[in-house]
């Protein structure tokens, strides 16, 4: 049973946190963790080298004298490599024992690439009103007397027959 195990390769990705050692020894903090995955017997299919992030919260690691190191930024890598599914918990723990790896995680993952990039401004952004509501979008009357202002959106659903209309407007002919 444990043949079968050990036969079946698997796709994984860990991804780790690297904090406490200054930014040139960075790439050689990742190449330790490369070292770790290929000593395991995986194959690499791809990479994120380590990037300066900040941390959501606070991390503490517990140092060697037993104080505590606190951490609010680290570099986040990624590896992502193929593996017999009998190695991955040792592998995990190996790169959990490193020094500067202040956390790790290795998942089940897809050997496509599916990482969509960083979010842009715009999509970051979405479902909050730049500017705000459409009544304040609304232009306020110039003087006591004048009619108040249309909504720049109308509040009434338009039928069939007025949507034709507008398409037919907007699609001419030349």
């Amino acid at each position: 049973m444990n043949e079968d195990r050990e036969d079946r390769k698997q796709v994984y990705e860990i991804a780790y946190l690297i904090a406490g050692v200054p930014e040139e020894k960075v790439a050689a903090e990742a190449d330790a963790v490369r070292k770790l995955v290929a000593d395991a017997g995986a194959s690499v299919l791809v990479e994120g080298a380590p990037q300066p992030e900040r941390l959501a919260y606070a991390m503490r690691k517990k140092t060697l004298s037993g104080s505590y190191d606190k951490y609010e930024a680290a570099n986040f890598g990624w590896i992502k490599f193929e593996a017999g599914s009998d190695k991955i918990e040792a592998l995990r723990k190996n790169v959990e024992l490193l020094p500067s790896v202040l956390r790790s995680m290795a998942v089940s993952a897809f050997r496509e690439n599916t990482y969509l990039g960083k979010r842009s401004p715009a999509t970051a952004s979405f479902g909050k009103k730049p500017f705000g509501s459409a009544e304040d979008r609304v232009k306020a009357p110039e003087h006591k007397d004048a009619a108040p202002a249309t909504p720049a959106v109308s509040a009434i659903p338009a039928t069939i027959e007025e949507m034709d209309k507008s398409i037919d407007e907007m699609v001419k002919e030349v």
